[in-house]
């Protein structure tokens, strides 16, 4: 496909071009009603090529999928990501009643989440129109993405997180080069990035306006392959539901975009109902009483990669339109989702992620999930992100050193389980 020279507001059809300053989303809808929508890109799709893509899809990398994408093929930056597995989760489906539960695990992508389909095609996007570097404000994930995909595009990376994100979270940011800046507070953190954009002119491959919008319309569309994926993986057929954790809603927009596009070719005739996992309940209060979208320092979570406060409309929108739902997942929920995946279904998931599986859980249990449905749990990053913090479930490590009598007792009570 070629690179998508403009851009459009989903509310108010209001055109931009690709090259103009993006980061607040429509300016007309924020003028006229003070709200906050992101864009979306456009490039008309080439029916037959696209459906030749998915159809003949060999496997190898989200980039066969190329021809639905809003990139240029000169401007690719390919780390290998997409693709990743589909496992059923026989153990938990049984115990939820939900026998066709699967995990799409994106913990095997690159830099161990889904994040790098956004960066791959956002960074491609920013290498295009000429950026001097590019900068996002991260927990983690999305900095340790951005600042992969710049190395690899040869750009220069600054990345604003916070000061007490995991030690092992900043490692991973700072194994790629990037330059790291540790704010103290949420506000203090965008702040930073907004000046540093305004001084330097760095490309944002993140959400940077505040109230929030999301991040820029080119990496949402790298979420898209998580649908066509899905679809194939699944047999060419388009799940019951889709559940996606959620901070800002870029990968469940993105979703949504992606069997879109499937209805839009005519290879399916419907777009799963989506469902928004949050730890903080803005996207279920703005869709259930009509609230206005909350802001504000979020408090103390595990799920720390979906930790906003802030329902974006675009968050709020792809629930709605797909008659899907959002569900607030509490602290002791989302611990039991992450050992239950882990000592059950051998899958080590970040506690963002787990929170998928929370909601899932508490669909299932309050009759939203039938025993036919076919249900999809976005399984986000990997546990590595924050080893410690699993910690409060895993049992002690036995040490070498202990007694003959004591090695058997464990060994006896291992075995019996």
């Amino acid at each position: 496909m070629p690179f998508a020279e403009s851009v459009r507001c989903p509310r108010c059809r209001a055109a931009y071009a690709a090259r103009d300053d993006l980061r607040g989303g429509c300016a007309r809808c924020w003028a006229e009603d003070g709200v906050r929508v992101n864009l979306r890109c456009e490039v008309p799709l080439d029916p037959e090529e696209a459906r030749r893509a998915l159809l003949n899809a060999p496997g190898r990398s989200m980039w066969d999928f190329q021809a639905l994408l809003p990139v240029d093929e000169k401007d690719r930056v390919d780390l290998g990501e997409g693709w990743t597995p589909m496992t059923r989760l026989e153990s938990a489906g049984e115990r939820l009643g939900v026998p066709q539960l699967w995990a799409k695990n994106e913990a095997s992508n690159p830099t161990w989440s889904h994040k790098d389909r956004l960066c791959a095609v956002a960074t491609a996007a920013a290498r295009r129109l000429g950026a001097r570097a590019t900068t996002a404000v991260s927990t983690g994930n999305h900095g340790a993405s951005v600042a992969a995909y710049a190395a690899r595009a040869g750009l220069p990376c600054v990345i604003f997180t916070l000061q007490d994100v995991p030690e092992a979270m900043l490692a991973f940011i700072n194994a790629y080069g990037a330059t790291v800046v540790a704010a103290r507070t949420v506000a203090d953190r965008n702040e930073l990035m907004r000046r540093a954009m305004s001084s330097h002119g760095l490309y944002p491959i993140s959400n940077a306006s505040t109230p929030s919008v999301g991040s820029t319309p080119f990496g949402i569309d790298g979420y898209k392959t998580i649908a066509y994926e899905t679809w194939l993986q699944l047999d060419q057929r388009v799940p019951d539901w889709v559940v996606v954790p959620v901070g800002y809603g870029d990968c469940l927009s993105g979703v949504a975009r992606g069997f879109e596009d499937l209805v839009e070719l005519g290879l399916t005739t419907r777009v799963p109902r989506l469902v928004a996992a949050e730890v903080f309940g803005a996207v279920g209060a703005a869709i259930s009483g009509g609230a206005t979208p909350r802001t504000g320092e979020p408090s103390s979570t595990k799920a720390f990669s979906i930790a906003t406060t802030t329902a974006t409309d675009q968050s709020i929108r792809t629930v709605q339109d797909s008659g899907g739902v959002a569900v607030t997942v509490g602290e002791d929920a989302i611990i039991d989702a992450q050992r239950l995946l882990g000592v059950e279904e051998g899958l080590f998931v970040e506690a963002s992620a787990a929170a998928g599986f929370a909601a899932a859980a508490s669909l299932a249990g309050d009759g939203h999930l039938r025993p036919e449905d076919q249900v999809v749990v976005l399984s986000t990053s990997s546990g590595l992100k924050d080893p410690l913090g699993a910690q409060a479930w895993q049992r002690p490590v036995v040490r070498a050193d202990s007694g003959e009598a004591d090695l058997r007792a464990v060994l006896d009570e291992a075995l019996a389980r």
